[in-house]
C-alpha cells in the first residue's frame, strides 16, 4: 500500500499528471523528449508548475522553476506547502529522484521543516503515461543540517 494523501495533495498530484501528459505532447510535437518537472501547492492555495531546463553549461530544475513561478506571481513570503518531483523512468526504480542540494535548499528557505515532498516517477506508454510509484516525505527527511546563519554572529567581531 502507499503512501496516503491529504485532499490538497491529492489535487497537486492530479494537477501534476494531467500537466505531465499535456506538456510531454507539446514536447513531443516538437522532437523532444520527456523531462523531470515539478509541481508545488504554496500556502494561499495556488499550484505552479516548473519543468527542467537543461542548455549546454546551465541547467534549470524544474522545481527551482516552479518555486520561481511561485515567486514571480505571489512574493519572496510565499511559503510551499507540498512538491511534487515528477521524473521519467524506463520502469520503476527502488526511489524517485529526490531534489538536488541546491533545490533542498530553496524548498528549505521557501517552505518549512513540514513542507510535503512527493517523488513521482512517470513512465511513457504507447499510447499515454502512467504513474506507477508515488513517495512521501518531508524536506526535513532530505535535508536534515540545512544551512542557517545564525543573526548577529559576527557583529562584535574585531581581530584579535
Amino acid at each position: 500500500m502507499g503512501p496516503e494523501f491529504t485532499v490538497e495533495e491529492q489535487k497537486l498530484l492530479d494537477h501534476a499528471k494531467e500537466a505531465i501528459v499535456r506538456y510531454n505532447k507539446i514536447r513531443h510535437a516538437r522532437g523532444g523528449i520527456d523531462t523531470l518537472y515539478a509541481f508545488l501547492v504554496s500556502d494561499s492555495g495556488q499550484i505552479y508548475d516548473g519543468g527542467c531546463f537543461e542548455a549546454n553549461h546551465a541547467s534549470i530544475c524544474g522545481e527551482r522553476h516552479a518555486i520561481a513561478n511561485m515567486i514571480l506571481q505571489e512574493s519572496y513570503k510565499a511559503k510551499i506547502k507540498t512538491i511534487v518531483v515528477a521524473d521519467p523512468v524506463p520502469e520503476v526504480q527502488p526511489m524517485g529522484t529526490p531534489p538536488c542540494g541546491t533545490c533542498r535548499h530553496l524548498i528549505w528557505t521557501y517552505g518549512t521543516p513540514d513542507t510535503v515532498v512527493i517523488l513521482m516517477q512517470y513512465i511513457q506508454g504507447k499510447e499515454d503515461w502512467t504513474f506507477p510509484k508515488l513517495e512521501k516525505f518531508t524536506i526535513s527527511d532530505f535535508y536534515p543540517y540545512p544551512y542557517e546563519p545564525k543573526e548577529g554572529l559576527w557583529d562584535n567581531w574585531e581581530p584579535k
